[in-house]
């Protein structure tokens, strides 16, 4: 069979690299095989049967015949984030959307026009010098794909709502290797709303409505540390106390790290305004330091909170959802006893509600509750791995929360597609078997046909 070369794009390093395989997808032993395959957790090793990076519709639904012909599943990568690697799955046809990143802004109807793979990052730069911004997450290398079809939350989700939430329309080459439209079918886009990571097909287009920003946004870290398990406890029952009164701009995370706790809340407007400093002073009360709010440029603010650029080895799960520190009173006690005691194991909360209940019919089921959790695990020696990872299940199971988020995915749960998509579970399956009759597009914790 003749050999063509292929250019795709490095996901770390932004540098173009040739790709040399028969149809033009890399193969296991291939040059640039390995680099291709490495995802932003470098405690994972996928081994698909293949990779394909694709760089337009027709390069996708040529991949999808391909896969069919060779029996072959297929996985979808956009930008590489997913906690347990479903993006590559082991023997699978992988279709890397990372050349299929553009960003378009239209200045006239205030819309944004673009591909899966774009990078969040990459994003704010056209959006934020045009006063504008979409609800996104906050990592600088997650792609835009798998972000929005799971959901997607971030700084701004309280006041404007998910970042599925303002899909307007989407293009999807399904597991048939059809080129569909929600614009021609309407529940194509209500499935893409928090239902649609790795699922259904491939996603290569997305339309969004996007929000005027402002040119200055606020912060403030407060901090306490040197303090038992029991005031630990304490201290996280009064901020959700607090968190759960805070006005929509505002967004606040609970970070329990060590024997430090940390709490970040942010506004869209100034630390100086009435609900801010109100909120300010409440912490202070509770017995958290800070040096002070800081107000920036908004695209400065922003980048502060881009994370690291490149893989990392890590354990993360989600939390669950919560209505409120009832929710997870019972293991409080564990998780302070673990993270006071585990070095490199995280418990945190975050802010969810405000617009988030009020947002469009979706396949997204958890707007009721106001808090979500993640427990996270990061290791610079081998020989704390096997503890920490140990710990973050235990901690998930001892909270024993029936809801989760599917961006954060867990591949210990023992129903995953109940816990993912709660109401929504049967009315996806029923379009799986319309999209994806045979269950072409597929992952360890995919829906089935």
């Amino acid at each position: 069979m003749k050999r063509r070369q292929f250019v795709g794009t490095s996901i770390f390093a932004g540098m173009p690299f040739i790709m040399r395989a028969e149809e033009g997808y890399l193969k296991p032993g291939e040059t640039g095989y390995d680099q291709a395959r490495q995802l932003f957790n470098s405690d994972l090793s996928p081994k698909p049967a293949y990779i394909a990076a694709c760089r337009s519709e027709e390069e996708v639904r040529k991949a999808i015949t391909f896969a069919r012909n060779e029996n072959l599943s297929v996985s979808v990568k956009s930008g590489g984030h997913c906690f347990i690697g479903s993006s590559m799955s082991d023997g699978s046809l992988s279709i890397d959307l990372g050349g299929m990143s553009q960003r378009v802004y239209l200045p006239e109807s205030k819309e944004l026009i673009a591909g899966p793979g774009v990078k969040l990052g990459k994003l704010y730069d056209v959006l934020l010098p045009q006063g504008r911004i979409l609800p996104a997450g906050s990592c600088a290398g997650v792609g835009l794909g798998g972000l929005a079809l799971g959901g997607g939350y971030g700084l701004f989700a309280r006041q404007w709502g998910l970042t599925s939430d303002h899909m307007q329309r989407v293009k999807m080459v399904n597991g048939k290797g059809e080129l569909m439209d929600s614009k021609d079918d309407p529940e194509l886009l209500w499935a893409c709303r928090g239902g649609g990571n790795g699922n259904f097909g491939v996603v290569t287009s997305m339309e969004f409505q996007t929000r005027a920003v402002r040119s200055t946004f606020g912060a403030q870290r407060f901090v306490v540390r040197g303090f038992s398990a029991k005031k630990a406890v304490a201290m996280m029952r009064d901020w959700f106390e607090l968190a759960a009164g805070l006005p929509e701009p505002i967004f606040s995370g609970f970070v329990f790290n060590g024997r430090q706790i940390t709490v970040l809340m942010t506004t869209s407007f100034t630390t100086g305004g009435p609900a801010f400093r109100k909120a300010a002073a409440a912490m202070k009360r509770i017995g958290f330091g800070s040096k002070g709010g800081i107000n920036s440029p908004t695209a400065k603010a922003l980048a502060r909170y881009y994370g690291q650029a490149g893989p990392l080895p890590f354990y993360n799960v989600s939390g669950g959802f919560y209505h409120g520190f009832k929710d997870v009173e019972h293991a409080s006690g564990e998780v302070a006893d673990k993270v006071m005691g585990t070095g490199g194991l995280i418990f945190q909360v975050n802010t969810l509600g405000g617009a988030i209940t009020r947002g469009p019919d979706s396949a997204y089921p958890h707007r009721e509750y106001p808090f979500m959790g993640e427990i996270q695990a990061y290791w610079q020696r081998k020989s704390q791995r096997e503890a920490l990872i140990a710990n973050v299940t235990a901690l998930r199971k001892a909270i024993g929360a029936k809801a989760h988020y599917r961006n954060y995915p867990d591949a210990t749960l023992e129903n995953p597609l109940e816990a993912y998509y709660g109401s929504s579970l049967l009315q996806l399956r029923a379009l799986k078997v319309r999209y994806d009759p045979d269950n072409l597009i597929r992952h360890p914790q995919s829906l089935t046909s």
